[in-house]
C-alpha cells in the first residue's frame, strides 16, 4: 500500500512504503517527528512563561532566539546543514523581534511582527526546498512553497501525532517504553488524591504536614490554551520544513490559461488612458493653485488636500502585482513581451505622476493639519512603491524577473530598519513642533499638544517641552482656555502613562522583565526626572474653570489627583 511520500533524515524521497525496511523508517523519520513534537511542546511553555504579557518586550525577542536555536538542533537531528538562506532568514526574525523590544511605537511594532512572520515563513521554505526560496528562478514556485507551508502550520499537531509518530514500527516502540508508565499512573494517581483527602479531613496534624494544591481551573485552561496554541503553530511550522512531502510544494511548468495579444493591449491600454486622463486632470490644480481648486470644485485647497491619497496609495499598491501577474501569464512570444512592456512603461510613468501628484496633496494635508503616525506610513508606502516601480522597469519588463523579488523584500526591511532608526512618531513630534513655530496662527492652528503627549514613548523627550512651554492666549481669552485644557489633558496623561509604563505592583509583576522595552523606559526617565515640573502644570491648568452658559454646560471640576 502506498502511502503520502515522506522526507528522512538524509532527505530522501520515499514514494512506497512498503518498499522501505520497517528499521529505516524508524531509525530515521519517526525520532525525527518525536523530535519536531517535543520542539513544540517545550517552545509552547516558553511561551506561555514569556509571551502570556505581550508581544512588545524582551519576551519575543527570547522566544524567537529560543525557536532559531531549536530549529537549528532539530536541522542537524534530521542528518542535514541548515542552508545558508535559512540561517539569515532566522537572524533577521529575531533583529525584528528585537526592534519590537527597542521601539515605543505600535506601527512600528506591527510591521515588526509582520517581518518575524515573514522570515520565519522563508525560513522553512528554504529549509524545506532550496530552489524554492527568495532567489528562486519563478515566483510561483516560492508561492506555492509559501501555500504548503500555511496549510502546514494549519495542520499543526495533527500530522505529527496521528501519522509520524505513530508509524507501525514506532508506535510498537513507543507502546512497549511508555504503556507500563501510563498504566501504573492512572492506577495510583486516583488512589493518592481519595484517600489522601480522606486522612486530611481525619488529622489536623497529617493536614499541616500534607497539602493538597489548590486549582485554580480558569487559569489552567488558560495556560493550556497558549502552549497548545504555540505548540501547534510550531509543530505545523516545522513538519512543514522538514518532514512534509516538498517535491507537491512545486508550481506547475506551465500555467492553465495565459493572455494573448489582445488581453495584454486592452488591459493595459485601458489602464494606460485612464490614468492619463487623471494626470491631466491634476496639472490644473498643480499650476492654477486654489483659484482653480473654487472654480472647479468649490472646495478650498486645505478640504482638497483631504481627499484621495489614500486611494492613490490603494492604486499604486495594486498595479505593481498587477503588472508582474501580467507578465508571469504571457504566452510564449517575444512579440507579446514587446508589447507588454510597451503598454507597462508608459503606465510606470504615469503611476509617477500619479505619486508625485499624491505626495504635492499629503504635503498641502500636512500643512493645514500637521502630520501624524496614520499620515506617514502612507508616504512612506508611496516612496518605496515609486522604487518598486523603477525596479520593475530595470527587471521584470527586461525579462529579468528573478531578482526583482528579491529586491523588492531587501528593500522592503530596509526600509523598515531605517523607520527604526528615524522613529516615525520622532518624525511626527519634529514636523509638529517646527510647524507650530513657523505657522500663522492666524491661518493655520497650532499645536495639538495632547496628540503629542499620546505619541510613542520615543516622543516624549520632544513632548514634555511642549507640554511645560506656557499656555497661549490673555487671560481669560478663549484661546487660553483651550491651551490650558490641552495642557492638564497631556500633562495628566504623561504622568498616568508612565505610571502604567514603571511596572508599578501588579499580580504580575515577576514578568515585568518581558515587558520592558526600551522606548518605554526612556519615557519613564524623562518623566520621573520632570515630575515635579508636570505636577505643576496639572495644578495650574486642571482648575475648576467658571461654567459656561446654555443648555450644554457641564459642572466643571478639577480632576482627581492634582
Amino acid at each position: 500500500m502506498t502511502t503520502p511520500t515522506v522526507r528522512s533524515a538524509g532527505s530522501t524521497i520515499v514514494d512506497d512504503e512498503s518498499a522501505i525496511d520497517p528499521a529505516e523508517l524508524r531509525d530515521h523519520v519517526a525520532p525525527l517527528a518525536r523530535a519536531v513534537l517535543a520542539h513544540a511542546l517545550i517552545l509552547g511553555v516558553a511561551a506561555d512563561l514569556l509571551l502570556r504579557s505581550g508581544f512588545t518586550g524582551l519576551g519575543y525577542p527570547l522566544w524567537l532566539t529560543l525557536l532559531a536555536l531549536g530549529t537549528l538542533s532539530l536541522v542537524w537531528r534530521a542528518g542535514r546543514r541548515i542552508p545558508r538562506e535559512a540561517a539569515a532568514w532566522l537572524l533577521v526574525a529575531v533583529a525584528f523581534g528585537v526592534g519590537m523590544a527597542w521601539r515605543d511605537e505600535e506601527g512600528l511594532q506591527f510591521l515588526d511582527f509582520v517581518a518575524t512572520l515573514f522570515a520565519l515563513g522563508m525560513t522553512a521554505i528554504a529549509i524545506g526546498d532550496a530552489r524554492a526560496a527568495l532567489l528562486a528562478a519563478r515566483l510561483r514556485d516560492t508561492i506555492w512553497a509559501g501555500a504548503a507551508e500555511i496549510r502546514s502550520v494549519a495542520a499543526g499537531l495533527v500530522p505529527l501525532v496521528v501519522h509520524d509518530v505513530s508509524l507501525p514500527v514506532a508506535q510498537r516502540e513507543l507502546q512497549g517504553r511508555f504503556r507500563p508508565i501510563a498504566r501504573a499512573a492512572l492506577i495510583a494517581v486516583p488512589l493518592l488524591v481519595v484517600f489522601g483527602s480522606l486522612l486530611r479531613d481525619a488529622d489536623p496534624v497529617f493536614a499541616s504536614l500534607v497539602a493538597l494544591p489548590e486549582l485554580d481551573i480558569g487559569a489552567i485552561l488558560s495556560h493550556v490554551v497558549v502552549i497548545g496554541f504555540f505548540a501547534w503553530v510550531v509543530a505545523g511550522w516545522a513538519r512543514g520544513a522538514l518532514i512534509a512531502d516538498l517535491t507537491r510544494r512545486r508550481a506547475p511548468e506551465v500555467l492553465p490559461f495565459g493572455l494573448g495579444m489582445l488581453d495584454v493591449t486592452v488591459a493595459l491600454g485601458t489602464l494606460n488612458a485612464l490614468f492619463a486622463l487623471y494626470v491631466a486632470t491634476q496639472f490644473g490644480w498643480f499650476f492654477g493653485g486654489e483659484r482653480f481648486l473654487q472654480a472647479r470644485t468649490g472646495l478650498t485647497a486645505a478640504e482638497y488636500a483631504r481627499q484621495g491619497f489614500f486611494q492613490m496609495v490603494w492604486v499604486v499598491l495594486l498595479v505593481v502585482p498587477l503588472l508582474v501577474g501580467t507578465r508571469a501569464m504571457l504566452r510564449p512570444d517575444r512579440a507579446l513581451e514587446r508589447r507588454h512592456t510597451a503598454l507597462a512603461l508608459p503606465l510606470i510613468a504615469l503611476l509617477a505622476t500619479m505619486i508625485l501628484s499624491a505626495m504635492l496633496r499629503m504635503r498641502l494635508y500636512v500643512q493645514y493639519y500637521g502630520l501624524t503616525t496614520d499620515r506617514l506610513y502612507p508616504l512612506v508606502l508611496m516612496g518605496w512603491l515609486a522604487v518598486m516601480l523603477a525596479w520593475l522597469a530595470l527587471t521584470v519588463l527586461r525579462g529579468a524577473g528573478r531578482p526583482f523579488v528579491a529586491g523588492a523584500v531587501m528593500s522592503g526591511l530596509a526600509t523598515l530598519v531605517a523607520l527604526h532608526v528615524t522613529v516615525p512618531d520622532v518624525i511626527v513630534a519634529r514636523v509638529n513642533l517646527a510647524r507650530a513655530r513657523n505657522a500663522d496662527s492666524a491661518a493655520t492652528p497650532g499645536l495639538d499638544i495632547e496628540h503629542l503627549a499620546r505619541l510613542g514613548g520615543d516622543a516624549v523627550p520632544l513632548a514634555i517641552p511642549a507640554v511645560l512651554a506656557p499656555s497661549r492666549g490673555a487671560p481669560g481669552s478663549a484661546e487660553r482656555v483651550a491651551s490650558d485644557r490641552a495642557r492638564c489633558n497631556a500633562s495628566m496623561w504623561l504622568l498616568r502613562r508612565t505610571r502604567w509604563r514603571a511596572g508599578d505592583p501588579l499580580p504580575d509583576d515577576g514578568a515585568a522583565w518581558r515587558r520592558w522595552n526600551g522606548g518605554a523606559a526612556e519615557a519613564q526617565r524623562v518623566v520621573r526626572e520632570n515630575t515635579p515640573a508636570l505636577r505643576a502644570v496639572t495644578r495650574a491648568t486642571c482648575v475648576a474653570r467658571p461654567p459656561r452658559t446654555g443648555p450644554a454646560a457641564a459642572p466643571a471640576t478639577a480632576p482627581a489627583g492634582t
